[in-house]
């Protein structure tokens, strides 16, 4: 197996996560890092450059991690690959279209392998709710409803986060791990995109709204608001397909609840969700349709769920059973999101040193999640 020496450019709080989950990678060596501030330098053996031009002209580096504030990740990136350097870069992908695009030419024009490290893309609940979709367990995703209440008291009013010059918004800096995992887990391309935000103290953007409507019949929604304290942090993401309602809980998912309406093959499936837990087994042909008060008259649909046949949407579907119950990975936030950053690195060696290996997190769908924030944040603007 082939060494691979890494770079991280950008040594902040978020960098020196990355290099404390990193080092314990096999055949993975923390070479440099690069940070313009001095007191950042961690020491031997790690190289440290106040400039990131010497980081990505260093011979030793092969990989380089851009974890620089948004607006300069388009210019690192570009110069990076222009070096020979793989690379992989955090989100978003940049703050404008065009930059994100200019990083892809990068790519294209080296020949080097790139990612964004969309690491919500290796969260074990995410994987198997990706892998389950594909083998339609749940039927079609039919609406996902985001809520993402954070603390604002660690980000002062000089931030970097709160310049939409640097950072993009909200909508670009931060929802856009939400606005792939819907991605991630439906191929059907969004038709219309809007957007709404407004501020509680006058000067800054700190609640946000995307709608976004997708192909066949999908309804995504994400509301962040950056606003308490953090007592109140807390992230719920609601999932609603033809024949499940999935609701997780976490910014980076841990635990969550099914109910789902499932037929013998289907049923062998749900095992497959981390830490499953079976509540409640209802056959079909016992559960009372509650949906309409009593004596609203007959209903031939209500009868052919009863007998196993439903309909949601314009599908219909055998069914025989609704199963509720819990799901959890039983791992803490930090493990989870270790973990997550490791594979995340993992999958771009994978593809570095195999090109036929296919990219989990590649840079277009970097690009196609920024293009949603971006226009949903635009629009909200106008209406301000």
């Amino acid at each position: 197996m082939t060494n691979h020496n890494i770079g991280i450019i950008g040594y902040g709080g978020f960098g020196k996560f990355l290099h404390n989950a990193w080092k314990s990678l096999p055949s993975v060596e923390i070479k440099a890092i690069a940070d313009k501030d001095e007191n950042r330098n961690p020491g031997a053996p790690v190289t440290f450059y106040n400039s990131w031009r010497d980081l990505i002209n260093d011979p030793a580096i092969d990989i380089v991690s851009v974890v620089t504030p948004p607006r300069t990740h388009a210019e690192i990136a570009c110069a990076a690959l222009d070096a020979g350097k793989h690379v992989l870069v955090e989100k978003p992908l940049a703050v404008t279209f065009r930059d994100a695009e200019k990083i892809i030419a990068a790519r294209d024009r080296s020949g080097k392998t790139a990612a964004i490290d969309f690491m919500q893309r290796f969260n074990p609940i995410v994987e198997a709710l990706h892998h389950l979709g594909q083998k339609n367990v749940f039927g079609k995703l039919r609406r996902v409803d985001v809520e993402n209440y954070a603390q604002d008291s660690s980000l002062s009013d000089d931030h970097w986060f709160w310049n939409p010059d640097i950072g993009g918004g909200i909508l670009v800096e931060h929802a856009v791990h939400f606005i792939d995992i819907v991605h991630f887990l439906t191929d059907v391309q969004p038709t219309r995109i809007d957007g709404f935000s407004a501020s509680t103290d006058g000067r800054r953007e700190n609640q946000v709204v995307a709608n976004v409507v997708y192909e066949d019949g999908l309804i995504a929604t994400h509301y962040h608001s950056f606003t308490r304290p953090g007592f109140f942090e807390d992230t719920s993401i609601r999932l609603s397909y033809d024949l499940a309602q999935i609701d997780l809980h976490g910014w980076i998912p841990l635990t969550g609840e099914i109910r789902v309406l499932v037929n013998s093959e289907t049923e062998k499936e749900l095992s497959k969700l981390p830490g499953f837990r079976e509540i409640r087994t209802q056959k079909i042909n016992e559960i009372e349709d509650e949906s309409r008060p009593e004596g609203w008259g007959s209903d031939d649909s209500i009868e052919n769920e009863t007998s196993g046949t439903i309909r949601s949407g314009t599908t219909d579907y055998q069914i025989d059973k609704m199963i509720t119950a819990k799901l959890d990975i039983g791992k803490s936030k930090a493990e989870v999101y270790q973990q997550s950053v490791r594979s995340v690195m993992t999958d771009l060696i994978k593809a570095i040193e195999n090109s036929e290996h296919r990219l989990r997190t590649p840079l277009e769908s970097g690009l196609l999640s920024l293009d949603v924030a971006i226009q949903a944040t635009e629009a909200g603007r106008k209406k301000e």
